[in-house]
């Protein structure tokens, strides 16, 4: 049975429409039509329709993630379409057919779609959340926790991870990774028979330090306000639609990835960050560094919400001052023009902040800044 369509996009207030068609028309410039092999040419173009178009608009408006808004459609539109591979529209995603029709000619039936199932797209866009878990991101990920391990002479990791989704970036140190330099040389590090290997460009002239042995991990959790159980297919179907139609190496190794996490099942703790940071904080092991990462989880939340979690960090280590906790940060705030990788340590009253790195938002390219190796 087909969805109602909305009754009009009238219902939109002028305030409404304008603030979501500049939402669209942002990301189909600068996140999906970056001109790289990171674009999604199908999303630019159908963000620019989608801005033109107040009926679409109107099935995202009561999305309460603003800045994920566009993501959120595409990814909606996605997941039911990759149960429903006879519609129309179907023929213009890469990977839902082989050959797929002209990018010019898909809006019509991408629009008829949308307004066919709308009801569940308003269910979809307003109950799930991006929690894309690209697993890329472990290469700048790695490099981080490997210039941490020097710092503390490889003392073991207790590691808790915020917004972790299905856990599979918690995993990375049961992986695989080849970085390869300007130069053309491969540096590999990690699993290499692990089934996840993953591969990242390093630019610019200085060199990260890649690790000969991997950090040791004594006790890891991840905290996320819905998480998700890489056993669940219908969750983890929800985390491929996430993926743009185009990118078939993405998808790759996220399934990957879910295998090794059923192998390895993820600890992690549901609920906000807020409220299920402190004991997890507290939980973790003495005689363990105490390091707390987070990637595109921070930059989601609303801005009471981070302030909230950064000042938990600084009141731990007041409250703990024998005990230095240490921050990875790899996120892609507004006022920034690339995502950066950042080291924070926070010892009693004292905090210090490294910028290790500017990345690619999906890990496959590291301009590693850092300068005392």
């Amino acid at each position: 049975m087909r969805d109602n369509a909305p009754d009009s996009g009238d219902r939109l207030s002028h305030e409404d429409r304008v603030a979501l068609a500049r939402r669209f028309r942002n990301h189909g410039e600068h996140i999906y039509g970056v001109n790289n092999h990171n674009s999604s040419p199908l999303y630019a173009f159908l963000s620019m329709q989608v801005a033109g178009d107040p009926d679409v608009l109107a099935l995202a408006v009561q999305a309460d993630r603003a800045t994920q808004i566009p993501n959120l459609l595409f990814a909606a539109v996605h997941y039911l379409l990759m149960g429903d591979l006879a519609a129309p529209l179907a023929a213009y995603y890469p990977d839902c057919t082989d050959s797929p029709c002209p990018i010019t000619e898909v809006y019509p039936a991408f629009r008829a779609y949308c307004l066919a199932h709308a009801d569940t797209i308003r269910q979809l866009v307003t109950t799930r959340r991006v929690q894309t878990n690209e697993v890329r991101r472990c290469a700048p990920l790695l490099l981080a926790a490997e210039t941490l391990s020097q710092q503390l002479n490889g003392q073991p990791l207790a590691w808790v991870e915020i917004g972790a989704s299905a856990g599979l970036l918690m995993q990375w140190d049961r992986y695989g990774y080849a970085f390869r330099d300007e130069a053309g040389n491969n540096l590999q590090a990690g699993d290499a028979a692990s089934p996840v290997q993953i591969t990242s460009e390093l630019r610019g002239a200085l060199y990260p330090p890649i690790p000969t042995r991997m950090p040791t991990i004594a006790w890891r959790v991840g905290l996320d306000i819905n998480p998700i159980d890489p056993r669940d297919e219908d969750a983890t179907r929800w985390l491929r639609a996430l993926i743009w139609p185009e990118h078939c190496d993405r998808r790759e190794l996220l399934d990957a990835a879910l295998a090794v996490a059923r192998e390895h099942p993820p600890r992690i703790i549901a609920g906000n960050a807020m409220d299920t940071l402190p004991a997890a904080l507290d939980e973790a092991p003495a005689e363990a560094a105490l390091c707390v990462y987070h990637s595109y989880a921070l930059n989601q939340m609303p801005a009471t919400v981070r302030e909230s979690i950064l000042k938990q960090f600084v009141a731990y280590a007041r409250q703990h001052p024998q005990r230095p906790l240490y921050r990875i940060s790899q996120e892609w705030y507004g006022d920034q023009e690339t995502p950066q990788l950042e080291l924070f340590t926070y010892r009693a009253d004292e905090g210090e902040r490294e910028l290790l790195a500017t990345c690619e938002s999906h890990g496959r390219w590291i301009e590693w800044r850092r300068t005392q190796n």
